[in-house]
């Protein structure tokens, strides 16, 4: 996340979503949206705060002792504050992102003004109970671990987890949804339909970043296995996620292309019968023009992805492998060596 591309997402000028842009729900996002400060300013503060607690607490129960700086530990508890305000950040950013998809999708959309509003609560709003059960389980599974201050900063960063991975869930189910129902295909024009691709790889490139910020802690001391399982679990979502979220309007790319091949087939042998009976050479052209035709059709490609999108798609996918094997090999040396 770049100060230009937070700066793109919530610049003062860009125009509003139009209808209007559906109501905030999770509270930890609020910040975000009270103020015009770019969102990694913003972010910034969650992560000051979450590195304060911890020196804090060092220093409360005499953990801080002479040359504490030249620890691990020092730099651990930055990260872990770099780690606990990306995922909000992350949240705020990949939720206006999704808003301008939708907002370029409008004119492809079978749905009124009303309606898209519908979607776009659905899209980016979760309600607070399924937001509150979530946060707990993230909540569950972060703090099970037997130290006190460990406890108290990953319960924190659990329940923010939490409330990102139910958010992130619907949103890819919306737009599944989407695709799969509310799109009108123009199967001369796909081009249309990029904002699928667009926001599945913003969101498989917010995910990879965090796969590679988890992987730094392969770095410092104390760190386990459960390294290696968040960043496989974090790949996971990112290719499932993007799978998912361009399935639906690649179902309804099939469909559409399906309906317009059969047409085209029982034109080809209504007009092939003809030429058998022996009709006149002047309807072989209207034949040949069937023939050609069928032919582009089969070319269409039935997912809304572009050269560039599978460049880009790749890119990402070696950049979350990369910091994985590299936060691996590191580990792996610095074993061997001490």
């Amino acid at each position: 996340m770049s100060q230009a591309s937070a700066a793109n997402t919530d610049s003062p000028a860009e125009p509003p979503l139009t209808p209007a842009e559906p109501p905030l729900t999770d509270w930890t996002l609020r910040p975000f949206a009270g103020t015009r400060c770019p969102p990694l300013l913003v972010g910034s503060g969650y992560a000051l705060g979450m590195i304060a607690f911890s020196w804090v607490f060092r220093l409360a129960t005499g953990q801080w002792e002479t040359g504490f700086v030249r620890t691990p530990f020092f730099w651990l508890d930055i990260l872990n504050g770099v780690v606990f305000a990306y995922v909000p950040t992350a949240t705020w950013l990949l939720r206006r992102g999704r808003l301008r998809d939708l907002r370029a999708l409008r004119p492809v959309l079978r749905c009124d003004d009303a309606g898209w509003e519908q979607l776009a609560q659905r899209t980016v709003s979760v309600s607070p109970r399924r937001l509150l059960a979530s946060a707990l389980v993230g909540v569950a599974i972060l703090a099970a671990l037997p130290v006190v201050l460990q406890v108290a900063r990953m319960s924190a960063t659990g329940l923010l987890i939490g409330h990102t991975l139910v958010t992130e869930l619907a949103g890819i189910a919306a737009f599944a949804e989407i695709g799969a129902r509310r799109i009108e295909i123009d199967l001369f024009d796909l081009r249309r339909l990029a904002p699928f691709a667009r926001t599945g790889l913003r969101s498989a490139f917010a995910w990879v970043l965090a796969s590679s910020l988890v992987s730094l802690f392969w770095l410092g001391p104390g760190a386990g296995h459960a390294n290696t399982v968040i960043v496989f679990g974090i790949l996971a979502l990112v290719s499932g996620g993007f799978y998912f979220t361009i399935r639906g309007v690649h179902q309804s790319i099939c469909e559409a292309k399906r309906e317009a091949l059969d047409g085209l087939t029982q034109g080809i042998r209504r007009a092939g019968a003809v030429l058998q009976r022996g009709a006149s050479r002047g309807d072989a052209p209207a034949l040949a023009d069937l023939v050609a035709y069928h032919g582009f059709l089969e070319r269409v490609p039935e997912w809304p992805l572009s050269a560039p999108s599978l460049v880009r798609g790749a890119l990402i996918a070696a950049l979350g492998v990369g910091s994985w094997l590299g936060g691996a090999l590191v580990e792996r040396l610095i074993d061997s060596v001490f």
